[in-house]
């Protein structure tokens, strides 16, 4: 199903292998701020500056499925935020937590909902049984018994060796390898 903004989780199926992708303290420090000229990096570096480590893992698993589970795609709506991604990731990309029938006025409805209340919605429209997350979960919301979450540090993001061992790790474990 398409909406406004693109693609919701209807396009995944329950067979499908899915890596939930947050983009703060991912793919860059969590330190990015909307302005009048757009999404700006306060920190060291750049946007997107750690998704070529990401395109580089995810080539050992290709039938990895992205979903976008950022706040970018609220602010930006789906394609938006699937085009900030790099060739290579957004090929991968097929959904998101959010879409355009959800209210976009902050504390209200989706909002509401911690990173992973948000992510586990998305799980049961799709009735996902495979996934993971990769995500900073700066206010741990995760709960301990729940171990999918591949959690960043939001200053180093996906630039940490553990962080990327740990990722390839689920992943293995996620595709059956």
């Amino acid at each position: 199903m398409l909406d406004s903004n693109g693609p919701t989780s209807s396009r995944l199926t329950p067979n499908d292998r899915v890596l939930f992708l947050d983009f703060d303290g991912v793919l860059h420090p969590d330190d990015v701020y909307r302005t009048q000229s757009g999404l700006e990096l306060r920190a060291p570096g750049q946007l997107m500056m750690h998704a070529v480590i990401l395109v580089e893992i995810l080539k050992e698993f290709p039938q990895v499925k992205i979903s976008l589970s950022t706040s970018w795609v609220r602010i930006l709506g789906y394609r938006r935020a699937r085009a900030a991604l790099p060739p290579e990731l957004q090929t991968l990309t097929v959904s998101s937590t959010w879409h355009s029938r959800m209210p976009r006025a902050p504390l209200e409805g989706y909002d509401m909902h911690s990173r992973y209340q948000q992510i586990r919605a998305a799980v049961t429209r799709a009735g996902l049984r495979n996934w993971i997350a990769l995500d900073d979960d700066p206010f741990d919301s995760w709960p301990d018994h729940d171990r999918r979450l591949v959690r960043t540090d939001p200053v180093l993001g996906l630039n940490s060796a553990p962080t990327q061992e740990e990722l390839r790790v689920k992943l293995r474990a996620l595709v059956g390898t």
